[in-house]
């Protein structure tokens, strides 16, 4: 009988007293028990530290990093350097994971050997974790590193990958202060096969504090991961440009500022420039 695997999930924290618990809550009540759980302290002002350290009291499964505070990307990768498990995922601290994420998802990396991530469902929630929508990432008929030019495809949550997986991608950018997710799994699907399993994992919380709600920052840190990775003028980086555009038509509608909206509107269709990746960002940009 092969040796079950230890899952190592990593979950960053600062500042989260008020959401700490229930994340490390859904982490402990998994079916999958065989698993450790690193939280990165990343410099806290908060009660965040003190309650870290009563739960790694509470269970042998936990451990604490304490670190000065350098963003989200240096705690994950100060979390990763500390796992010691075969595999390997993340969860910040305001979301949860669902009671059987882990281990429907180890079982599908055992049956397929081949696979080196897999990726589910999750739930949209809002700031008390109740489900306000699912959000359904069924991969279209697309290459993933060709999905992965129109959109972040999947939460933070969302994967479990083979821990040898993280340093081939080489860690999260931690020039980056948002974003920084899309450029870790353009990398991942350059060096690794992805594979979808049906079924929502987790809950993301929507809430007025958190990093995602800084749109000015989110625009440059996703301008530097279309430098970073696409050339300027290719038809990638034309598709990134136009699913950035046709995301900026949909927020300035939701806003009332039609005039910005013809704007980007026109942008999109400038750089799209064929009706087939049109259609696609229509379909896949958020």
């Amino acid at each position: 009988m092969s040796i079950p695997p230890l899952v190592s999930v990593v979950m960053p924290a600062y500042n989260v007293e008020r959401f700490l618990a229930e994340a490390v809550g859904s982490v402990r009540s998994q079916t999958w028990k065989q698993l450790e759980l690193i939280i990165v302290n990343d410099g806290s002002t908060d009660g965040t530290a003190e309650l870290a350290a009563q739960f790694e009291a509470e269970d042998a499964r936990i451990r604490v990093v304490h670190k000065q505070n350098g963003g989200l990307c240096s705690a994950r990768n100060a979390g990763a350097a500390a796992t010691r498990g075969d595999l390997l995922c993340f969860l910040d601290a305001d979301d949860v994971f669902l009671p059987d994420k882990l281990e429907r998802q180890i079982a599908f990396l055992d049956f397929f050997r081949s696979c080196d991530v897999v990726y589910s469902d999750h739930y949209v929630g809002n700031s008390s974790l109740n489900p306000l929508l699912l959000e359904c990432k069924r991969p279209p008929d697309l290459p993933m590193q060709e999905l992965l030019i129109y959109c972040n495809w999947f939460a933070p949550f969302s994967p479990l990958m083979r821990a040898p997986v993280f340093t081939r991608a080489g860690g999260f950018d931690e020039d980056l202060r948002s974003a920084e997710d899309w450029d870790f799994w353009i990398r991942v699907s350059r060096c690794a096969v992805l594979g979808y399993l049906p079924g929502p994992v987790g809950v993301y919380r929507n809430h007025a504090d958190q990093m995602s709600n800084d749109l000015l920052r989110m625009r440059s840190n996703q301008d530097e991961v279309i430098r970073k990775h696409y050339e300027t003028g290719s038809r990638e980086w034309r598709i990134t440009r136009a699913a950035r555009a046709w995301s900026e038509a949909k927020r300035s509608k939701a806003a009332g500022k039609y005039g910005r909206m013809s704007m980007s509107l026109f942008k999109c269709v400038w750089h799209a420039r064929s009706r087939r990746t049109l259609r696609n960002v229509i379909r896949l940009a958020y």
